[in-house]
């Protein structure tokens, strides 16, 4: 009986009025459109943006190209990375990133951007210790920010790219 009557309340919620159906043409206009819809069209990747290269959108397609790629095929483990800065603005990121690649030119740097801020970082380290040592260089080095960050690292990384020149201020 209770049953009969949940069964009741249930039929007795449902809406009655009909649902309005499109135009004949539209409904297979919308089929065709849907079908030959792809999004990544209309969200491409922009260029120059690889935290792989240590790039980020305001460096120009051309800076890439003297930059080896890195291989897809590189494993990544669990590591560190050391902090060097943490900015909002990417005129000072980009400018940290080749002062620390000028300090320390066998290490990979990387500026990665994580809303609204844009994190400077360098090295692909396996253990904390190795971290944790390379953190006080940098801070001798002027980077007095610099600690070690849990992240996923490359496990043999290939050799870093050659220092960016700094850029030439124009008079």
């Amino acid at each position: 009986m209770i049953v009969a009557l949940a069964l009741a309340a249930l039929a007795g919620c449902s809406g009655t009025k009909e649902v309005e159906k499109p135009a004949a043409g539209v409904d297979e206009t919308l089929r065709k459109y849907e079908a030959g819809f792809k999004p990544s069209d209309y969200d491409p990747e922009p260029k120059g943006r690889s935290i792989h290269s240590g790039l980020v959108s305001g460096d120009t397609p051309d800076s890439s190209a003297t930059e080896p790629e890195v291989p897809s095929s590189l494993e990544l483990v669990s590591g560190f990375r050391v902090q060097l800065v943490a900015t909002t603005s990417i005129d000072e990121a980009n400018a940290k990133k080749v002062e620390a690649e000028a300090s320390f030119p066998g290490e990979w740097v990387y500026v990665e951007y994580d809303p609204p801020t844009y994190k400077v970082r360098a090295g692909n380290f396996q253990s904390r210790v190795d971290a944790d040592r390379f953190a006080k260089l940098a801070s001798s080095k002027g980077f007095q920010e610099a600690w070690a960050v849990p992240e996923r690292v490359y496990k043999q990384p290939p050799p870093p790219p050659k220092p960016t020149p700094a850029p030439e201020e124009t008079k």
